[in-house]
């Protein structure tokens, strides 16, 4: 794809074990669709990366915006390259490309739902970047909100339902349960996330966007108990997804009065999404990315980036 040489380091990207998170994440994908897949977290690890070393490392706002604007040009609605402008930078060659391998058999929702998550990442790059700029650590409310859009949450969602050849019926997609859905399984993989890469990102990369320090910052606690705070945060997210899994999603098809290919393609998706969660658990717990010591940890093993 072209996106090495601009965004890292071999050893960073070997550190980033990208191929096998997307074989956790996707059990049943076939080799062709798990390679697109895993090219999709390719993309957005090689932005992530270059908002690290580039944008991040000089502060350079302008830089960044005058590269994220551009970005929505590379997913149009109809599918096709008639639209798109030549692209600058393989970024933008390699979105242009994933786009028009990902959306050609999907419905216009799907595509809409894409466009915006894939929107939603890449402005919450750039709102990192403004609060790495300004020294600005937000508080834990809005951070948590604000995280779910630059962890790719939602773009999640749509690789799921990619995966299960199915997608969430419309009047379920919309209503508070799943919305409520979404934002807990988005959660306990980005609290995760934080925890495990808290020394890397804020030690070593000098972000202000993560959860431990957001609340270390709050509470005017060290990140040893910030840690506990967020992990203990997690568990409550988890046991949340757990019971809307279970209980709140089957209680909502079942008022809504789903047709059985509506409960099938719910139930499909929702399964995808549960594989997709058990995949990043076993990434975030194996990766040598993550191998670094936690706050709160006595013991570990520092591997990669």
């Amino acid at each position: 794809m072209g996106l090495l040489p601009l965004a890292a380091d071999p050893d960073e990207w070997s550190a980033s074990w990208l191929p096998e998170c997307a074989a956790w994440c996707y059990p049943f994908a076939s080799t062709d669709e798990l390679f697109l897949f895993y090219h999709v977290y390719a993309w957005m690890f090689a932005l992530d990366l270059l908002f690290v070393h580039t944008f991040k490392a000089e502060h350079d706002l302008d830089g960044a915006q005058a590269m994220t604007e551009r970005l929505s040009l590379f997913m149009p609605l109809d599918s096709t390259g008639r639209t798109m402008p030549d692209p600058e930078n393989p970024i933008e060659r390699s979105l242009a490309d994933l786009w028009l391998r990902l959306t050609p058999t999907r419905s216009m929702a799907w595509k809409r739902d894409m466009l915006s998550a894939q929107i939603d990442y890449i402005d919450g790059q750039y709102w990192e970047l403004e609060c790495m700029s300004s020294g600005w650590v937000p508080d834990p409310a809005e951070y948590l909100v604000r995280r779910r859009a630059s962890y790719g949450g939602a773009v999640g969602i749509c690789l799921a339902e990619r995966a299960a050849e199915a997608e969430v019926p419309p009047r379920v997609r919309c209503s508070r349960p799943f919305r409520a859905l979404m934002d807990a399984w988005t959660d306990i993989q980005t609290l995760q996330n934080d925890v495990r890469s808290y020394r890397r990102e804020i030690e070593q990369e000098g972000e202000a966007c993560n959860s431990v320090l957001a609340f270390a910052t709050l509470l005017t606690i060290s990140a040893d108990e910030a840690a506990t705070v967020v992990t203990r945060l997690r568990a409550a997210r988890l046991s949340e997804y757990m019971h809307l899994d279970s209980t709140g999603l089957p209680e909502l098809a079942k008022r809504l009065r789903l047709d059985h290919d509506e409960n099938e393609q719910l139930s499909a998706v929702m399964k995808a999404m549960r594989d997709h969660l058990a995949g990043v658990h076993a990434w975030q717990n194996c990766a040598a990315r993550y191998q670094a010591l936690a706050p709160g940890e006595e013991t570990a093993t520092l591997h990669g980036s």
